[in-house]
């Protein structure tokens, strides 16, 4: 089979055991630095697990900039100097064969993972993948594999400015910026998990009703709405701790005019920082705080009500048009279905 064949999505949770006899398997590589054209469907070994290490037969694979940027060889140089190779940091799927040494996980298990380091031929883009055991953790019950697939990169991310950078607690009034995209819907759940109150900037009608429907307590359209107004009506005495997931220096600098002295502000890596303020605690934060934050992210999930919004889903045959939609306007995360 190969990718090129591919036209419909695959069944939810119930693909079937995955057949490893044939020794290959498809995947989508990377075989050039470049634009779209560069990945192609190949065959390649399904690997096999060493020690420490987890054979996983993927369902989904998550999709993000991380992803063009590796293409383009912009994401550190180790992909970048072992083409072809397997993309895909973040996915979801079941376990098929567990290494030496590995004693937390085993055949069966509903699993989604880390690829946090590119190792030349392993990437999610692919129907089987080797994660280390210290980056897979079993899929909350309620979330279908195809969400789950989307949660380790920006659900470990948003768990971190939760928890972490802004210490949110019960009774805090939060303020996240880019509450429809997927950082921030997911940390507006894990703030409202903990009793906290959020304002929701969202982006468009459809953003600002998602954000309502994820349980913001008040939500705005950012591109209509006044957030200095809002900011008013919700927290006239000031915000405990603001997120920003996305660019804006006008709300940027509302933001922290707003916060009171010893409010909290938080940004990931790829949003320029705001105005800093000296009553107000500052900081950035990136992939590998991400990544120590997954297992709370699940155990957080677990208890739920939660939903990860997946905005489109594509199979991964279809990844250039992932890309390009990417740089559209659409809530959540997107995922690309594996074969």
């Amino acid at each position: 089979m190969t990718l090129d064949a591919v036209s419909t999505l695959p069944p939810p949770d119930d693909a079937g055991a995955p057949d490893i006899e044939a020794e290959t398997m498809t995947a989508l590589a990377v075989t050039r630095i470049g634009d779209a054209s560069a990945w192609r469907g190949i065959d390649a070994p399904i690997p096999v697990p060493g020690p420490g290490e987890v054979l996983v037969r993927v369902l989904s694979a998550g999709f993000g900039h991380w992803d063009v940027l590796e293409r383009e060889g912009r994401l550190g140089t180790a992909g970048a100097s072992a083409v072809p190779f397997i993309g895909g940091s973040e996915g979801a799927g079941t376990v098929v064969e567990v290494g030496a040494g590995v004693h937390r996980f085993r055949e069966g298990d509903r699993v989604c993972g880390l690829v946090p380091a590119r190792r030349a031929g392993f990437g999610f883009h692919a129907q089987f993948t080797l994660v280390d055991a210290d980056h897979l953790w079993p899929v909350p019950s309620g979330l279908p594999l195809q969400q789950a697939a989307a949660l380790p990169v920006d659900g470990g991310l948003a768990m971190h400015a939760v928890d972490a950078a802004l210490r949110i607690a019960r009774g805090d009034a939060l303020l996240v910026f880019g509450a429809s995209g997927g950082i921030g819907h997911m940390a507006l759940q894990f703030a409202r998990l903990r009793g906290a109150r959020v304002l929701a900037v969202a982006s468009g009608a459809d953003g600002q009703a998602l954000a309502e429907r994820l349980g913001a307590d008040m939500a705005i359209d950012g591109r209509r709405h006044d957030l200095s107004a809002a900011l008013r009506i919700f927290a006239p005495d000031g915000l405990d701790a603001a997120l920003l997931t996305a660019d804006d220096a006008r709300s940027a600098e509302t933001a922290v005019a707003a916060l009171r002295a010893g409010g909290r502000i938080a940004w990931p890596h790829g949003v320029r920082p705001p105005p800093m303020r000296a009553d107000v605690a500052a900081s950035g934060f990136g992939a590998r705080a991400g990544a120590a934050h997954v297992h709370a992210a699940c155990r957080a999930i677990a208890r739920g009500p939660f939903h990860l919004h997946l905005g489109r889903r594509l199979p991964l045959a279809r990844i250039a048009e992932a890309a390009q939609a990417l740089e559209t306007h659409h809530l959540g995360r997107i995922v690309l279905d594996v074969p």
